[in-house]
């Protein structure tokens, strides 16, 4: 079920992301070898979902869904992917651990 632009509490999207339990959150958002997401904080104290694309490199995750958020958020953290402070450092890191990129062979 979609919860897409529905006001719901911290307390019932929770609730509802139960159903992603066991489901790989990554592969579900269209994760690859060319297109992998991590996380950057954010001013609420949480984290926002982007993604490295060897195309454009970073992109942001637009979710209009709270439920299905809230699922991958705990899914990538659960899993040890990449967490940053900021962008900045994301692209840093990018950098110095060489994630490919198409203009890199430009």
């Amino acid at each position: 079920m979609s919860y897409a632009f529905k006001d719901l509490s911290r307390k019932k999207v929770k609730k509802y992301a139960v159903q992603y339990d066991g489901v790989d959150m990554a592969t579900l958002m269209g994760a690859d070898e060319k297109n992998f997401p991590f996380l950057v904080s954010n001013q609420n104290g949480g984290y926002s979902i982007y993604w490295w694309t060897t195309h454009s490199g970073i992109m942001t995750q637009i979710e209009e869904d709270s439920v299905r958020e809230f699922a991958t958020i705990k899914y990538l953290l659960d899993n040890a992917y990449p967490r940053f402070e900021s962008i900045q450092d994301a692209e840093e890191y990018a950098r110095s651990h060489e994630w490919p990129s198409k203009n890199s062979d430009q």
